[in-house]
């Protein structure tokens, strides 16, 4: 309740004084109406009898006439029915404690209930009027309408009312922090997130509690971009309980700006995600674990599928060794009993009366021909068994190879010229010495030149040449212009007991070789020098390959390794035991 109106100004004063009563009545009830709120006087009896009213009170839908003049309503029968005891109590005590001619102003906040029902919300602030002995007779004061004022402030509390209860009661972290990150506020939550009350936190920074491996990450993608203006912000990290150990926390950060947009807080919302963080560890766990059975898995169906070929080829090779075997043990009891059969029938032959001695010598040399045919096939076939059960240890030693070539010269040259062939045996000038063991070249390049000429028509070429190729190979090459190879039969060349077809019709006018029905080369051997050759020129570290085209000629190349005197070993045991001419050394 505000003072009673009392125009103290010298200038109304004076304006006043010169003014007739009636004329001054009406200029302060002007001055009056004028004046926000409800200026009033009014007794101090049980009805709070009206004794002026300015034409403020249309607040409450009644005139000043309804209080002053016709009494028809009382100050007490707007007063809210819940507010009027509480009020009359108050000013009865004030009252009571007054003292005589004070001029102490008090106020009430209270309710008033309009014509229309409208309830209004006002601050009435009055003094008490007193007579010459000193008892108050009156009130005077203004009453101000503070409705909007007070709704908007139970708004307000309602709001922060509904916030704090929200804030205390959702499991969430709910905190307020100075624009360094330090805690202002937290809600109760903090202890069942941290294991923290509220106060312990308060005024310390968050970082202090951060798992050391996020506080950098968090600044960077979090506190800077906040305070350069991002409006929110959404990050993950780790901070340490009060029992020591770390949850991980998911938080919404947000400014709070003034209304003239400036930054003044940071505000946060953070969720305990530590068992979804366990969740997705085992999740993933799972999905390694699953990829990894996947692989495995997957390894062993290629596995499987590995063995699988495997079986299959080596059932294949099962077949084909079977298939191999049945025809070497055909060709081998043709290439045995084909000279036994010619042995025997130059036995006969011999002790037959009358043979001249000159037919003696001649069924003699066939003898002896065909005993050599068959120490060779021999001596392949034990060869063979000895360097698969890896019974042989070549000789690793220098050695010239145009020697070499010199050697099958002797050897293969018959053959060649009595079948009129030209056969040319050429080497590069100062060629480097190669490693190797003299007897198994020699044989492998006896194998390999003797094909040439089994398979070369007469008056055919067979070239014979050794170049340096790099710093630590050489190349023997064997070239002819014979029958050459079928494509299909190149991959089975070097396998053992194998002998291919003829690339084209058999012309007896100009292959070096007869024909069986099959197609077969009925050549005296059954298929194992090639083998031979490759095995031993491998086993010195060489290689072999070939060239051909059919009705054109092939070409054999060897690789062998230069000697090193600084790297090579000298290696001379000698055990493969055949000469120049392959007579088997007793």
């Amino acid at each position: 309740m505000n003072p009673g109106f009392s125009p103290k100004s010298p200038d109304v004063e004076r304006q006043l004084a010169e003014l007739p009563l009636e004329k001054r009545e009406r200029f302060l009830r002007t001055l009056i109406s004028n004046l926000p709120g409800i200026v009033y006087r009014c007794r101090t009896d049980e009805e709070w009898t009206s004794e002026f009213m300015s034409d403020g009170v249309e607040i409450v839908g009644y005139s000043a006439a309804d209080f002053v003049e016709k009494r028809s309503i009382g100050w007490d029968d707007v007063m809210h029915p819940e507010d009027r005891e509480r009020v009359r109590a108050a000013v009865r005590d004030l009252m009571s404690e007054s003292v005589p001619f004070s001029t102490v102003s008090h106020l009430f906040s209270y309710r008033l209930t309009s014509k229309s029902g409208d309830i209004k919300h006002i601050r009435d602030r009055f003094r008490f009027v007193f007579d010459r002995t000193g008892v108050i007779i009156a009130l005077e004061g203004v009453i101000t309408d503070v409705t909007e004022l007070t709704l908007a402030d139970e708004r307000v509390g309602e709001s922060e009312n509904r916030y704090r209860m929200l804030a205390e009661n959702i499991s969430d972290l709910v905190c307020l922090h100075d624009l360094d990150g330090a805690f202002l506020y937290l809600s109760p939550s903090a202890e069942r997130v941290l294991g923290f009350e509220p106060d312990e936190l308060a005024g310390k920074n968050p970082y202090d509690f951060f798992h050391p491996e996020d506080v950098a990450p968090f600044k960077e993608d979090a506190h800077q971009p906040l305070l350069g203006g991002a409006s929110e912000v959404m990050g993950e990290y780790r901070m340490r309980r009060k029992a020591g150990e770390y949850v991980w926390l998911e938080t919404m950060w947000q400014r709070v700006e003034t209304i003239g947009g400036e930054l003044v807080r940071l505000l946060s919302c953070s969720r305990d995600i530590t068992k979804r963080k366990e969740l997705e560890r085992e999740r993933n766990r799972a999905e390694e674990a699953n990829a990894a059975l996947l692989v495995s898995e997957q390894k062993a169906r290629l596995e499987a599928e590995h063995e699988r070929e495997l079986a299959d080829a080596a059932r294949c090779e099962a077949e084909h060794a079977n298939r191999a075997k049945d025809e070497f043990l055909q060709m081998i009891s043709h290439e045995f009993r084909t000279p036994l059969t010619t042995i025997k029938a130059a036995v006969r032959l011999i002790l037959r009366d009358g043979v001249t001695d000159a037919e003696k010598r001649e069924y003699l040399e066939t003898i002896g021909t065909e005993c050599d045919r068959q120490i060779d096939m021999i001596i392949n076939l034990l060869d063979i068994s000895r360097l698969d059960a890896g019974a042989v240890d070549l000789k690793h030693q220098p050695l010239k190879i145009a020697d070499v070539l010199r050697s099958c010269d002797r050897i293969e040259r018959p053959a060649a010229r009595a079948r009129e062939q030209e056969l040319t045996i050429e080497t590069g000038e100062n060629l480097p010495l190669v490693r190797g063991d003299v007897k198994a070249l020699r044989r492998a390049f006896c194998t390999i030149i003797e094909n040439a000429v089994k398979y070369t028509p007469e008056g055919g070429r067979i070239e014979v040449t050794a170049e340096q190729i790099s710093l630590s190979e050489i190349v023997v090459r064997v070239a002819d212009n014979g029958r050459g190879i079928a494509p299909e039969d190149l991959p089975n060349l070097f396998q053992k007991f194998f002998r291919g077809r003829n690339p084209a019709a058999h012309d007896s006018e100009i292959d070096g070789t007869p024909d069986d029905a099959a197609g077969r080369a009925e050549t005296p051997g059954v298929g194992l020098g090639l083998y031979l050759a490759k095995r031993l020129i491998n086993a010195l570290d060489g290689r072999i390959e070939v060239e051909s085209e059919p009705k054109k000629g092939s070409r054999f190349s060897i690789f062998l390794p230069i000697w090193n005197a600084d790297a090579d070993e000298l290696d001379a045991t000698d055990e493969y035991d055949f000469d120049e001419r392959g007579e088997i050394i007793e």
